[in-house]
């Protein structure tokens, strides 16, 4: 019974265990979108539209203010209720303006800039459905100050490739560390004294006689042997 209980209490902790969530900055996925960049220029054009209105509003206003000081002395009774009640209309009126031309702005960015948000939610879908993370967290927010490399994926690349190149396959997990440790102590292996640099020529080695396996060399058919003497002795 205690070791059911056990089992029972440790279920949770090894599912979080073997859990992985992923996390990117949102802002460098943003600034990496040619549409994104282009929808920022366009919503730079109107606020600077809107800017130079309500420059244009309020010169008026001052104009008509002044105006109104110069004159107060001077005009009649009836004429001067007029003008300030003329004088408040328009300072309501500016500041209604001013909150029409902020509301505008705010919707005016969400259209432009709409679409690349869009593509930033369905690329994070796609690339946390692949990749099987539980979720994925914006570190532009400055939320966690501490993200475990164990079990926390930076996927800021991947949602970019995703996003821009939308037909290309996700990269893979890297492999596990076993099999990469396997794979590059192979000099070890044989019985040498591996190094830091054995490891960098292991790597190179094996890379360039996978480039040299895809390269074609017409007239000597799959062995290749006779064409690198050929090459050596030139």
């Amino acid at each position: 019974m205690r070791k059911f209980l056990f089992l029972l209490l440790m279920s949770p902790l090894a599912l979080m265990a073997q859990s992985k969530f992923g996390y990117f900055s949102c802002s460098e996925v943003l600034d990496s979108l040619p549409q994104y960049k282009e929808a920022i220029a366009n919503y730079s054009q109107l606020r600077q539209r809107c800017v130079k209105e309500i420059e244009r509003n309020e010169l008026e206003l001052t104009r008509f203010y002044v105006a109104f000081l110069d004159g107060q002395r001077d005009f009649p009774e009836p004429i001067l209720r007029k003008r300030q009640k003329e004088l408040q209309q328009m300072i309501d009126n500016s500041v209604v303006f001013r909150d029409q031309l902020k509301q505008w702005l705010r919707h005016a960015k969400d259209s432009l800039c709409g679409p690349s948000y869009e593509a930033v939610d369905s690329a994070l879908s796609r690339v946390c459905r692949e990749y099987s993370l539980t979720h994925a967290i914006d570190i532009d927010e400055k939320v966690y100050k501490h993200i475990n490399p164990e079990f926390g994926q930076d996927i800021t690349s991947d949602l970019i490739s995703a996003i821009l190149f939308p037909e290309l396959p996700l990269k893979n997990f890297p492999e596990c560390a076993e099999d990469t440790a396997a794979d590059v102590a192979s000099p070890a292996a044989q019985g040498g004294t591996f190094t830091a640099t054995d490891t960098a020529t292991h790597v190179a080695v094996k890379k360039a006689v996978v480039a040299t396996d895809t390269i074609p060399v017409t007239g000597y058919g799959n062995d290749k042997s006779e064409y690198f003497d050929t090459i050596n002795k030139k």
